[in-house]
């Protein structure tokens, strides 16, 4: 069993994906590869321990039972998790949570960027995220999916996928109260949270050759929790 610091929990398909970060800081995907590998998620199960409970929360440290690793392109990161259910060991407490993210930030995407990248996640602290939009995908209006615009350094990122299991619950949030879809100044949502810190954790994937981001994981200090959504609708 490994001990893993969790820093992603997000939708992925009709399962789980999850990423965190070692005490050697090294990146960790547990999953397990669909029958043509064309995917790799966990399974709900694989979240919860032996009595039912749900152990996998960003912030949590857990042991996960990894028991090989199974790279693939630039996803170096991904093991294969067996048959031992994770345990949780703690929930960090705010300025460790806070000081971890810190301390494993990194001021640039680029080494995500390459074509010919060798890893696909990374931890960031923006120098600004400018907005957050909650609502369908203008290519799937049946498919919500929050999204965020965010500088960091020279470079701004446009409408990055946010698939973060509690950002997506609290967007249902913010689109009941707004009766549809909204766009809305991240300044405006951190007021409202008391938020003064926030990180991102962000994964790489790709299609057809195009390199994509996503925002896996949303850390907000003061640390805020929500209920996960991992509806697809």
């Amino acid at each position: 069993m490994t001990e893993i610091t969790i820093l992603a929990v997000t939708r992925l398909s009709d399962g789980v994906c999850v990423a965190g970060i070692t005490d050697d800081g090294d990146w960790v995907r547990p999953t397990r590869p669909n029958a043509a590998d064309s995917w790799r998620q966990l399974e709900y199960d694989d979240c919860r321990n032996k009595n039912g409970g749900w152990v996998v929360c960003r912030g949590n440290r857990a042991k996960m039972g990894l028991v090989e690793p199974i790279p693939k392109d630039a996803h170096c990161e991904d093991w294969l998790v067996g048959k031992n259910k994770p345990e949780l060991l703690r929930e960090l407490a705010e300025q460790e949570y806070a000081d971890l993210c810190e301390e494993h930030c990194e001021c640039s995407l680029k080494p995500l960027e390459e074509d010919s990248a060798t890893r696909s996640l990374a931890l960031i602290q923006p120098d600004e995220i400018c907005t957050f939009y909650f609502g369908p995908d203008n290519r799937a209006p049946n498919k919500y999916i929050p999204r965020c615009t965010f500088r960091l350094g020279s470079a701004t990122y446009q409408n990055i996928g946010v698939t973060d299991a509690e950002w997506r619950g609290f967007g249902r949030t913010i689109t009941r109260e707004n009766h549809g879809a909204c766009t809305l100044r991240a300044e405006q949502l951190f007021q409202r949270l008391g938020t003064t810190t926030c990180y991102l954790s962000i994964g790489r994937y790709e299609v057809n050759s195009t390199i994509y981001f996503l925002v896996i994981g949303v850390h907000l200090f003061p640390v805020r929790h929500f209920e996960m959504d991992f509806n697809r609708g």
